[in-house]
């Protein structure tokens, strides 16, 4: 069965701002019957206005009927990212896996693949405002959203998100760290958006050029999503500069589907989702505690995505959270299901080394290792050389050139000779501990 966590009603403030009390302290069986309701519409209306959905449906010979609460997905198989661009392909642009016309469109975005995703006309989700309300951002606000607004629809998620609760939003984006130093420290930006990483890297840099971190920043606030944050990095910024950092996970595909609150014991899963953990070869569900594979559904009626695969492992939480919401939580994310590696907020997929090594026939074999020291990542491509090329550095420039160009990522090359790659047979090394 797809397990749903079961905990009693909390007392909490209901002046707290930072809750929504009536819908996030819910009772689990009120919860239950809103996410049941929202199903069975949202998997009517894919089958009547989605091709795709209905050609999944039709294949198992399975219709909305069939469908009346939250343990009847189990008949209904998952599908992942692979299955997005199998499908893209066949029937370009989206696969028809939109739910309505493609002129109801605003935005195509890319991801790596590559993969198209449609943004809504009117953006109405409200799942990245409630982890921003769990953090305390609100009205007044003034928040710096270093995540990409180029191709990607993340960046323009959080704006509009941050615009529903009345904060002010800079659209810095990555890059540029003197600047945003500069923006941060003027404007008295007070909430940071990015990744843990690139918060670490401009108070490095903040520190180089002679600010107080704690005196010249006003950062009170941070919202860190894209890659993982380790408890020592968190402590870290967090005594650096006199802030409260508190992270989120979701996907490009199918959005937030957690949030930690201030207790920082695991991550909620919002409302408007259903989040199930599978196992990985059997595709059951699991309990509570058990790690397996993160599937959501969404109720996105121009993107339906239903028991969408994140290729993330999980599990889920059953204990009481002190904050008072009544959701079920995500515990921290333990690496992925296949070969996709999420460096510095990007995802590498072997064939994206492929093709970018496709146009080096001196290449006779290469592998990717990822590493991460004092909470940076690096990237090498170890690269084995026929015994007859000859290679400089020129040569060397060309072949990191390509892999930016695709993987959009610096990479350094390293030529070796011998036995000089890890023991595997894997494209990608993922060598990163997390503490």
């Amino acid at each position: 069965m797809a397990y749903l966590t079961v905990r009693g009603l909390v007392k909490v403030d209901v002046n707290n701002s930072f809750l929504d009390y009536e819908s996030e302290t819910a009772p689990i069986e009120q919860r239950k019957r809103s996410l049941t309701r929202k199903l069975v519409d949202i998997i009517e209306y894919a089958c009547n206005n989605s091709a795709a959905a209905r050609e999944r449906f039709d294949a198992l010979d399975l219709s909305p009927h069939d469908f009346r609460e939250i343990n009847d997905l189990e008949k209904l198989s998952t599908f992942d990212k692979n299955d997005i661009l199998n499908t893209q392909v066949k029937n370009p642009p989206f696969g028809g896996m939109l739910g309505v016309d493609q002129k109801n469109i605003r935005r195509i975005y890319r991801s790596p693949g590559p993969i198209y995703e449609p943004g809504e006309r009117v953006y109405e989700d409200t799942r990245w405002a409630q982890a921003f309300r769990a953090i305390g951002i609100g009205p007044g606000d003034i928040a710096i959203n270093t995540f990409s607004y180029h191709m990607t629809l993340f960046g323009f998620w959080l704006d509009d998100s941050l615009n529903r609760i009345g904060a002010t939003v800079i659209p810095s984006g990555p890059g540029n760290t003197d600047v945003q130093i500069e923006l941060m420290a003027r404007l008295k930006v007070n909430a940071y958006l990015g990744t843990p990483s690139f918060l670490h890297s401009l108070s490095e840099k903040a520190i180089s050029l002679g600010y107080d971190l704690k005196k010249d920043m006003k950062l009170k606030y941070g919202f860190v999503a894209a890659e993982m944050l380790s408890e020592r990095l968190r402590k870290n910024l967090e005594d650096s500069f006199g802030m409260r950092l508190l992270q989120s996970y979701g996907t490009a595909d199918i959005g937030c589907l957690g949030f930690e609150c201030r207790s920082c014991s695991g991550m909620h899963v919002p409302e408007d989702v259903i989040v199930e953990i599978l196992d990985p070869e059997t595709r059951e569900s699991l309990p509570p505690g058990k790690i397996g594979e993160i599937v959501a559904t969404n109720f996105c009626r121009e993107y339906p995505l239903i028991r969408f695969a994140t290729g993330d492992l999980s599990y889920l939480i059953d204990e009481q959270c002190d904050c008072g919401r009544t959701s079920s939580r995500l515990g921290r994310i333990l690496g992925r299901v296949d070969q996709l590696t999420k460096v510095r907020g990007m995802f590498i997929h072997p064939s994206q080394i492929t093709e970018a090594m496709s146009g080096f026939p001196e290449i006779e074999r290469c592998q990717l290792i990822v590493e991460r020291s004092e909470h940076r990542d690096s990237i090498t491509l170890l690269a084995k050389l026929q015994p007859s090329a000859v290679h400089n550095d020129n040569f060397k420039r060309s072949i990191e050139d390509a892999l930016r160009n695709v993987v959009k990522l610096r990479i350094e090359v390293d030529f070796v000779e011998g036995d000089g790659f890890i023991e595997s047979e894997k494209l990608i090394i993922d060598k990163r501990e997390w503490d």
